[in-house]
């Protein structure tokens, strides 16, 4: 008999959560200390190389962790290992993070002027944090596919304690320069990876053999739909950064702090999406329908209450929040908040719809929706508003526009065979 879908979850994501837990609260107290210790002028730069190592990072390599947790979950499933398909998609890691620093090299000069305020160090730190999210990711799915959620969650902890450990003993010596809260940041990751990628399990397995044409063609469709999502949901503190004009840097740090609060809930959300998609691999490779949809209903249900407790929270004590955790230099209000909040809560719906339509190999329905989703962010962004308003309202209007599209295509996707046979696939399917 099967047992109930949320009893699976809670089994499923409770490691992942500890984890979570550990990164998201290290996360939080490493940008509130080093927000409190550089002043909002200077915080400004590094809080948008947080928001580009958490964008970019995901969006190159997180569809990797996506297709690798999911093949490996069929091959379990199949009783084979998946060795093949690990090989190929590490390949394809290291190829994409060569092309990333081919490129980061090439914008150095414009990227340090105008993103990071003239401090070429920071570019140096996106690279180096990139490496390490392209090792996590492609660790983790490995963990994701065998059902390692345990040394998934660990790898979480230890990315978390030694960004936050390093936060606090640059206070301590009384450090007050951008670039070593930057490197901590930036090699958090790295260590995280050496000190928990002994063991991969099902992934160093021999298995059927994987196509690199077959699985580059996949992780195109996911990696471009990946990118389009952290546009939608990390574009708007960039955005803020750029457009500040000289006397709106102080406001342009304010703003970017209080989204990275907004998003806390993402934290949360993390924990679920991580056994979210191998667990749904599965069940459509048993083609179990109804099992199927009683766990989406399940994590739509879970995220959409999440959402609401954030944007609550908001609207009750949002601008009380933001002083107590940054210090009474960053003044903000609820008309500001709200569609920040909101807009976090929208895009963890949408990411839970994307999985699904990910774990059914929709991988154009889910670059639709996200593309749908920043034609809708890029419009908002003509609003005539101050540039906080503007910014958040066309953040909320680029999340709302996606759930409703992901929305509408997962229902006409889950009309058909759950897993229709693939001609000229191997059993990782």
């Amino acid at each position: 008999m099967t047992a109930p879908a949320g009893a699976a979850v809670s089994r499923q994501i409770g490691a992942v959560a500890i984890g979570l837990a550990v990164l998201g609260v290290a996360s939080f107290a490493f940008i509130s200390l080093s927000g409190r210790a550089l002043g909002p002028d200077v915080f400004a730069p590094l809080g948008t190389l947080w928001v580009l190592i958490n964008a970019a990072g995901p969006a190159l390599f997180q569809p990797l962790e996506q297709e690798l947790g999911r093949g490996i979950s069929h091959a379990r499933e199949l009783g084979t290992g998946a060795r093949p398909l690990f090989v190929r998609g590490a390949a394809l890691a290291a190829v994409t993070l060569l092309a990333a620093g081919v490129f980061l090299a090439l914008a150095h000069g414009p990227l340090a002027d105008r993103v990071f305020q003239g401090r070429s160090m920071l570019v140096l730190a996106l690279f180096v944090g990139l490496a390490g999210l392209a090792a996590e990711h492609v660790t983790r799915g490995a963990f994701a596919g065998a059902g390692a959620f345990g040394r998934y969650g660990w790898q979480l902890g230890v990315d978390g304690t030694f960004r936050l450990g390093g936060a606090v003993l640059l206070i301590v010596v009384g450090v007050r320069a951008v670039g070593p809260y930057a490197l901590v940041l930036a090699v958090a990751p790295v260590i995280a990876v050496a000190v928990t990628a002994a063991r991969l399990g099902p992934a160093l397995q021999p298995g059927a053999p994987e196509t690199t044409r077959r699985v580059a063609g996949a992780l195109g469709l996911l990696t471009a739909g990946s990118v389009l999502s952290q546009v939608v949901v990390n574009a708007p503190a960039v955005i803020a950064n750029v457009l500040a004009g000289p006397a709106e840097q102080a406001r342009a740090g304010v703003f970017i702090s209080v989204l990275v609060l907004a998003r806390v809930p993402l934290f949360l959300f993390a924990a679920i999406q991580a056994a979210f998609l191998p667990g749904l691999a599965a069940l459509a490779a048993r083609d179990a329908r109804r099992d199927f949809v009683r766990q989406v209903s399940t994590i739509v249900g879970l995220v959409t209450a999440l959402g609401l407790a954030g944007l609550l929270t908001v609207l009750t004590i949002g601008p009380w929040l933001v002083e107590l955790v940054y210090g009474p230099d960053y003044q903000t209000t609820r008309s500001d908040l709200w569609p920040l909040a909101a807009g976090a809560g929208l895009f963890m719906v949408g990411s839970a719809l994307a999985q699904t339509l990910i774990s059914l190999r929709a991988y154009a329905a889910s670059l639709a929706g996200w593309l749908a989703g920043t034609v809708a962010l890029a419009l908002g962004l003509t609003l005539q508003l101050r540039l906080e308003q503007r910014v958040g309202l066309a953040f909320f209007l680029g999340t709302a526009v996606a759930v409703a599209v992901l929305g509408a295509l997962l229902v006409r996707r889950v009309r058909a065979p759950l897993h229709p046979p693939v001609v000229g696939q191997g059993t990782h399917g």
